[in-house]
């Protein structure tokens, strides 16, 4: 009959299977992001939060995702800050430290995940001149609606100043 014809047939079918095939990769590369998203460096962006909050008040970070096993210190804040390591520790806030995986050093200078897969969370940074001041900024945060478990800052904060507490949550949201 017309080969014409069957040629073209061909070529429809090569063009809808390239099409197809971009189709496909482009809904790999959305279906790879869904789960952690396109979230900053742990690091960087607890640093920024710091440098926000330890001049004009509280601050409350980006979302960022916390890798199994890194863990993120007071001295690797530090440098990013030009504050002491000893002016800032971490807490659980929103988080429970057995259900959710995590681990604050005792001296709450450290901070590590060691749940099965990355996790997706936030932080408020809550700095002040004097232990008694952090201590009623704490307590005015626990009075929110939202649930905090919040440490007494009071030991950590006698011998530094300004002294700011990194307070995990959940969401920015």
């Amino acid at each position: 009959m017309n080969q014409r014809g069957q040629a073209f047939s061909v070529f429809e079918l090569m063009i809808a299977g390239v099409v197809a095939f971009a189709i496909l990769i482009i809904l790999l590369m959305v279906i790879g992001n869904v789960g952690i998203g396109n979230y900053s460096d742990a690091k960087k962006v607890l640093g920024d939060a710091v440098k926000t909050a330890a001049p004009s008040g509280p601050a409350t970070s980006q979302e960022f995702v916390i890798k199994k096993d890194e863990p993120i210190t007071t001295s690797d804040l530090a440098v990013k800050t030009e504050l002491d390591e000893k002016s800032m520790f971490f807490n659980y806030g929103q988080f429970d430290e057995t259900r959710d995986s995590m681990s604050i050093g005792a001296e709450g200078d450290s901070l590590v995940y060691t749940g099965s897969t990355q996790k997706k969370l936030a932080a408020k940074v809550i700095c002040a001149q004097t232990a008694d001041d952090l201590v009623k900024k704490f307590a005015l945060l626990e009075a929110s609606t939202t649930p905090y478990t919040l440490d007494d800052p009071t030991a950590r904060c006698e011998k530094v100043q300004p002294c700011c507490g990194i307070i995990l949550i959940r969401s920015v949201r």
